[in-house]
């Protein structure tokens, strides 16, 4: 599928069908817990997640990475509602719980879906320039949060719990 001007192709596939050179985005979301437990599964994933020039995670994505283990010592975040879950998945990753996303090098982890879109945009400002992201978030017809520090969910999950 071509996504915009810009001849992007988003692609959904199993791991032992994608391309290395790349952005691995790998989504969250509750059918992914049981891929966590799944050794061959992960395996491939670390797999690519070693070739892969970036990686992203959206919502409980995180999880997957962090099993196998490619997140040890970084920083990441995850989805505020399956944090506790989340941070078991990988206990060596330096979890942070009240960020929007985190970039750490090669990896850009997100707190959920909306913060998957800023996440998302940010890697566009960086990679091709902040004009770009700006169109593509008028395009979608988007609010663009840019600070990767300020969760707003996060703050209120935690008084909530």
């Amino acid at each position: 599928m071509k996504v915009g001007d810009g001849g992007v192709r988003v692609e959904a596939m199993g791991p032992e069908e994608v391309d290395p050179k790349g952005v691995l985005l790998i989504p969250g979301g509750s059918g992914m817990r049981a891929l966590v437990g799944n050794d061959r599964w992960i395996g491939q994933l670390a797999s690519l997640a070693t070739r892969s020039p970036q990686v992203m995670t959206v919502c409980t994505g995180s999880a997957l990475l962090a099993a196998t283990g490619v997140l040890d010592g970084r920083r990441a975040t995850s989805n505020d509602l399956a944090f506790d879950w989340v941070v078991s998945t990988g206990e060596r990753v330096d979890w942070i719980r009240d960020a929007r996303w985190v970039v750490d090098g090669r990896f850009r982890t997100s707190s959920g879906i909306s913060a998957g879109i800023d996440m998302a945009l940010a890697f566009v400002e960086d990679t091709c320039g902040s004009e770009t992201a700006d169109k593509a978030s008028m395009q979608m017809e988007y609010i663009r949060n840019r600070d990767s520090g300020y969760d707003p969910f996060a703050r209120k999950r935690v008084l909530h719990s």
